[in-house]
């Protein structure tokens, strides 16, 4: 390795130690730097893929299916980045891009057979809830397969206030609807659960 490629090296090594230590909204500025852009995705789409990756999967339940749509995700956040005006957080922004995505594909989705959704289907639910206890894995899969079972908007509205803990307004603004249409949302979907949960 020569001088010039050994400082171009650590030059790139210094920037990502640089990049990593901002926040969405510096990193985002940066993208908008042609030299800096492919840095500041970088490290974004490192901060927030796994994020949006479970929650793309939670809706789609196959693997692979998840990894194209949450590629398709990234796809689009590259190419809208620039215009993205910072009026709300990126990863409200974010979520609204993965949610619009994953309701394009399971539309098209709706003309093939449905899916059934088995216990591998589900396993990284199991790996995340670090129990040995068969009781609570039954419980888990009882869970998913309830969920499975909710229309797409409930599901989707239900993910984001269980598994990621947000609030109603970064619901409503993720799925395009009013605050009281994101927990009316929330509790038909809690309701519909405990009724299928029943039967079982």
């Amino acid at each position: 390795m020569n001088i010039k490629d050994k400082a171009l090296n650590l030059y790139g090594k210094q920037l990502s130690n640089f990049t990593s230590m901002l926040n969405d909204q510096e990193l985002i500025m940066q993208f908008k730097q042609p030299q800096l852009k492919e840095a500041a995705f970088t490290q974004l789409l490192k901060r927030h893929q796994q994020k949006i990756y479970y929650q793309i999967k939670r809706m789609v339940a196959e693997h692979a299916d998840a990894d194209d749509v949450a590629q398709q995700v990234w796809i689009k956040v590259w190419n809208k980045l620039d215009g993205f005006k910072m009026e709300s957080e990126f990863s409200t922004w974010l979520f609204r891009v993965a949610y619009n995505e994953t309701l394009n594909f399971l539309e098209k989705q709706k003309k093939q057979s449905a899916h059934n959704l088995s216990e591998d289907n589900i396993d990284y639910e199991n790996a995340a809830g670090n129990s040995n206890d068969p009781k609570a894995t039954q419980i888990q899969i009882a869970l998913e397969q309830a969920i499975q079972q909710l229309p797409e908007k409930q599901r989707f509205v239900f993910m984001l206030r269980y598994y990621e803990e947000l609030n109603y307004e970064k619901i409503a603004a993720i799925t395009g609807t009013t605050v009281g249409g994101a927990k009316a949302n929330f509790h038909q979907a809690l309701k519909k659960m405990e009724e299928i949960l029943k039967k079982d």
